[in-house]
């Protein structure tokens, strides 16, 4: 059965149904895999290694509280309209060409990640400077990914670009622009790559809201697949007992089609959810952010930059930038993450002065 009570399977817990991975995620017996500080291998320096040891990410307890207050007050000076609109000017920009566009090349790795690092700190003559340094770091960031000394350098040319900051602040920095960089360009892609179908491919959708489409493609497609916790004392989940030391898989995307929460849940549909992106008829949230306590605290501006993207690309607006459909697509070979590696899409032109749709 696809949705069924946590099973062991090669030495970890396989969590799937929404409503256990939720009482885990909610759990605070269930804590996140660590990096010690200073990096794996002990040794504190400023690259990878380091930055891996002092993000809120990997880290729990009091640990976890101070660094995610951290990221919490950068955010709270951030205004999401404000971000959106950028976004989307940004992005009209850049479509308003005709002809095929290589949607995360040019918007969803770029725009996010340079509109928000500017935001943060880094001077705006600097800013492509920032998104490369972002993305060496973000395909290094997770324990277990490559080590190499184009990461480790990025994470000294990302401290740089933001004026040599504390050490808590550029960790901050850096925790938040990751997720701009592979989460957000993944919700951009993955919501572009569900409406923007050739004709016949599949059933038309309504004109929901972005929010709408944003708030389903989190549910139906999130980038970010799964999560893992670990039991710190001996547990019970979805009726399981679980012993203490346990390595839990919890798999968002598959809880995120439960069967028992969601109305034919294979199915991508927007109104699901109200204009706002609220949970609707079904009653549910989807766990594309996560939940509890540790759930993303970055999740109103990532919704809002997707969101500018997004609608730059649907045209909704007067401005009529817009593509008509999905040419190509293809994804990054990650076993956590599902990202467009390429999306390719046809642009459209926009209508002469004074015509409109």
């Amino acid at each position: 059965m696809r949705h069924q009570p946590p099973v062991l399977e090669d030495g970890t817990w396989r969590v799937v149904r929404h409503a256990d991975v939720r009482d885990v995620l909610a759990d605070p017996r269930f804590l996140v895999p660590t990096v010690p500080p200073g990096g794996e291998d002990g040794h504190e320096g400023g690259g990878m290694a380091w930055l891996r040891g002092a993000v809120s990410r990997f880290s729990n307890g009091a640990e976890h509280a101070r660094r995610r207050s951290r990221a919490l007050a950068l955010l709270a000076r951030l205004d999401p309209a404000e971000l959106r609109g950028q976004a989307r000017a940004e992005a009209e920009a850049a479509l308003a060409r005709p002809g095929r566009v290589d949607v995360m090349a040019l918007l969803a790795r770029r725009v996010p990640v340079g509109v928000l690092a500017v935001r943060l700190g880094v001077p705006a003559v600097r800013r492509e400077e920032a998104v490369a340094a972002v993305r060496a770091i973000a395909a290094a960031y997770h324990p277990g990914g490559e080590r190499n000394a184009a990461a480790d350098a990025a994470v000294a040319s990302l401290a740089r670009l933001l004026g040599e900051p504390d050490r808590e602040r550029l960790a901050a920095v850096a925790g938040l622009l990751v997720q701009a960089c592979d989460a957000t360009a993944g919700l951009i892609g993955n919501t572009l790559a569900a409406v923007l179908r050739p004709p016949g491919e599949t059933a038309p959708i309504e004109d929901p809201a972005v929010e709408a489409l944003l708030a389903e493609t989190l549910r139906h497609d999130p980038p970010v697949r799964l999560t893992r916790r670990v039991a710190a004392q001996d547990a019970t989940v979805g009726g399981v007992a679980v012993p203490s030391g346990a390595v839990l898989v919890l798999d968002l995307a598959a809880a995120n089609r439960d069967p028992a929460v969601f109305r034919d849940p294979d199915r991508f549909d927007p109104g699901r959810f109200g204009a706002d992106g609220r949970p609707g008829r079904d009653g549910a949230g989807h766990l594309g952010f996560g939940s509890g306590p540790r759930a993303c605290p970055g999740e109103r501006i990532a919704l809002a930059l997707a969101a500018g993207v997004v609608s730059a690309a649907l045209g909704r607006s007067p401005a009529e930038t817009a593509v008509t459909a999905v040419t190509a697509v293809t994804y990054e070979p990650s076993p956590n993450l599902r990202v467009p590696a390429r999306l390719e899409v046809e642009g459209r032109r926009r209508p002469p002065a004074g015509r409109t749709r």
